[in-house]
């Protein structure tokens, strides 16, 4: 007799376990409503909706419209954030089989970045440019304040830089400059009009080591020579 009982308070243990999962599941709530903007009343697509301290969560659509659903009663945080917008958090009463209805109107915020400076060369570059588009040569030209702007501690460094000339190094230190490929032997070296003498033994090559990038108001490199300059150079 006792068995008997025993195997009939199982199935009815079992149906009011279902029936009490059942009933708490159906009391559940949703919170819906939609995000804009607060000044436009533009809509928000992809603003992140959730509870705060739960996994329940959504993004509202295209038209900032959102639904959370399956909330269980009780009182919660909502916390909606969007990229360029100030984050809200509100509280939240969920009482059961109640649809609440939140709208949020996130306020634009401007988004902070480091600061960028803008310099421009032009200004300095005017007159050179000018000049290299009026030589019957094939002429590279840079201004003192284009010279000044880069750190070189040479003269042949400063030279370097322009398109088809490397540079000689001795002691890691830029001396003798290369023009389209030909020795420093191939090369003469003008300031102020005057032939500078060459500072090697063996050839006419000039060492520009020894003259700082500051004291020159100016870089004029010749590629082709015209008739009617002298013809003692490549």
């Amino acid at each position: 007799m006792s068995n008997r009982k025993f195997f009939i308070l199982i199935p009815f243990l079992l149906f009011f376990f279902i029936s009490s999962t059942a009933k708490a599941a159906s009391i559940t709530s949703t919170i819906k409503g939609r995000v804009v903007d607060a000044k436009t009343s533009a809509s928000l697509p992809g603003a992140n909706i959730w509870i705060v301290g739960t996994s329940l969560g959504t993004a509202s659509d295209i038209h900032g419209k959102y639904l959370i659903s399956k909330v269980p009663p009780g009182t919660y945080k909502l916390r909606v954030t969007f990229i360029g917008y100030e984050t809200m958090e509100v509280s939240v009463q969920v009482f059961p089989n109640k649809t609440i209805t939140l709208d949020f109107k996130l306020e634009n915020i401007a988004v902070k970045g480091e600061t960028v400076t803008i310099t421009a060369q032009a200004e300095g570059q005017t007159a050179a440019i000018n000049q290299q588009l009026t030589s019957k040569a094939i002429v590279n030209v840079v201004s003192s304040a284009r010279i000044q702007e880069v750190p070189d501690d040479n003269a042949a460094e400063s030279v370097g830089r322009l398109p088809g000339v490397s540079v000689l190094r001795s002691g890691g230190e830029g001396n003798k400059v290369v023009i389209r490929g030909l020795a420093p032997k191939y090369n003469t070296v003008r300031i102020a009009g005057v032939k500078m003498a060459s500072t090697d033994y063996s050839d006419r090559s000039v060492d520009l080591s020894m003259i700082s990038p500051y004291m020159l108001e100016g870089i004029e490199v010749v590629k082709a020579i015209t008739p009617d300059m002298d013809a003692d150079a490549l």
